[in-house]
């Protein structure tokens, strides 16, 4: 590369992105994500919970009167990882967007829910189960973002 390349070559922190193909991949992502909560804490986790209403979680009627919180912070956590992905992605396809997935569940899910453990009396195999669909939802997060927003 000459110098001129390098003058001219598009850094992440100089990167273009597409605002219409962003704020459409933040709203997939949205959709995908709170489908995939109302699988995983609704169908497949939801009796897990029983246990844990009104003692370590809230009661059911406090729980759902402030569920706009979730689905607010989660409409802002899918506009950033939208935006990210479209400033440090370099077109690698599904398996860019994979990846990147996985980091985002390191650098979030995973340290969440290893905190939620340690701070609050969490059955161990909930955790577990916890990691597992974090992992899962993070990486095909990830995988939908670089299906979606494409590099043009």
């Amino acid at each position: 590369m000459t110098n001129a390349d390098h003058q001219t070559a598009e850094t992440p922190s100089r990167k273009r992105v597409n605002t219409k193909r962003v704020l459409l991949t933040g709203v997939v992502l949205f959709v995908f994500y709170m489908t995939m909560a109302i699988v995983v804490h609704g169908v497949w986790l939801g009796s897990s919970y029983t246990d844990l209403m009104g003692n370590v979680w809230r009661a059911q009627p406090d729980l759902m009167s402030k569920a706009w919180i979730t689905q607010a912070t989660t409409a802002i956590f899918c506009l950033i990882f939208a935006y990210l992905f479209a400033k440090l992605s370099q077109g690698g396809g599904w398996k860019e967007g994979a990846g990147f997935g996985f980091l985002a569940y390191l650098f979030s899910g995973f340290q969440a829910v290893t905190h939620a453990y340690a701070t609050y009396p969490l059955p161990l195999d909930l955790t577990i189960k916890w990691l597992i669909a974090g992992l899962a939802i993070s990486v095909s997060t990830g995988t939908l973002a670089s299906l979606v927003y494409k590099k043009g």
